[in-house]
């Protein structure tokens, strides 16, 4: 044996000697291999789309290694709002290195893209995914990539280039203070293919609440004009809070042909018997979704390796 971990035909020997072709399940699987198990179930079941309907009491509970979360907290540089004609992205950029995920379900680094949101005619029918039977008023998804593929538009036509981080809103009787810039710029890019940039002091922790553990997990394809793209779903427990007169202000909105933009949904689609995960469960199992937290967001990886780099030991 190499110091390497090879052998000496320069083959890697498999961690505690399991082998790929020994997962018959995830639990058959060490912890610090489960991502790779993953990352290969999506061979699998990939294909079959979404989104879909997710409900707690049918997921299989795993452990994974708590899901890693750097520079979300960091404000970018520049912040701007896009009306595609079908949806409204959020892109930005930064002084220091791009937020980005490590582990989790993850064998890399994936680096965020943009986020963007999903919304219906009306507040029962405004989001992608339901829990439990149920719809919510409007969704937002995270779109991270791969960063060993340096692009989303290449990571997309890669087998594990794409994870997308999904967010529901729940309604609040009085506007969430978090949105307000982002809902303001709405007025500014009613036609179809506008910008305008957010003069905002929001990080993406605001928005996109990191979560280490206690989320929703699963393969799901995208179908963009009969092209199918693989993603990796990972869905949030903790909702976003969000007034109706907020959502409302999406619907004002003007698509590609002129017309107003009152939904952007696509079609629930069927389990089909594919694999749900629902990771590092936490004690809180009687609902898929849970309350509007109203705790400031976790700390990220980089925060805490921050004070733990100034951290001063007192006099005595």
């Amino acid at each position: 044996m190499s110091s390497d971990g090879s052998d000496a035909s320069g083959e890697e020997t498999p961690i505690d000697g399991q082998q790929e072709d020994e997962w018959q399940n995830i639990d058959d699987v060490v912890q610090d291999r489960r991502a790779e198990y993953i990352i290969k179930l999506g061979d699998e079941e990939w294909q079959y789309e979404a989104p879909i309907d997710l409900n707690i009491s049918k997921m299989t509970r795993i452990e994974l290694n708590p899901l890693m979360w750097y520079n979300h907290d960091i404000v970018p540089k520049k912040m701007k709002i896009t009306n595609t004609g079908y949806t409204v992205i959020l892109s930005a950029k930064w002084q220091r290195e791009r937020p980005y995920l490590i582990d989790g379900p993850f064998t890399g680094k994936y680096v965020f893209s943009q986020l963007h949101f999903h919304w219906g005619k009306n507040e029962m029918v405004g989001s992608e995914h339901y829990l439990d039977g149920c719809c919510m008023p409007m969704e937002l998804h995270a779109v991270h990539f791969k960063a060993d593929y340096l692009s989303q538009e290449a990571a997309s036509r890669e087998k594990d280039g794409l994870a997308i981080l999904v967010y529901l809103f729940r309604l609040l009787p009085s506007p969430n203070p978090t949105l307000v810039s982002l809902v303001d710029g709405l007025s500014r890019i009613q036609e179809a293919g506008t910008s305008t940039r957010l003069s905002t002091s929001e990080a993406l922790v605001n928005w996109t609440r990191p979560f280490a553990g206690d989320y929703f997990l699963y393969w799901g394809a995208l179908n963009h004009g009969g092209e199918k793209q693989r993603v990796l779903w990972l869905v949030s427990r903790e909702p976003i809070g969000i007034a109706q007169e907020q959502v409302a202000r999406f619907r004002t909105l003007y698509d590609v042909n002129n017309q107003p933009l009152l939904q952007n949904c696509h079609k629930l689609q069927d389990r089909c018997g594919r694999s749900l995960f629902h990771v590092n469960p936490s004690g809180k199992c009687s609902y898929s979704l849970l309350p509007v937290p109203r705790e400031p967001p976790p700390l990220t990886a980089n925060q805490i390796v921050d004070m733990i780099e100034n951290f001063q030991v007192p006099d005595l």
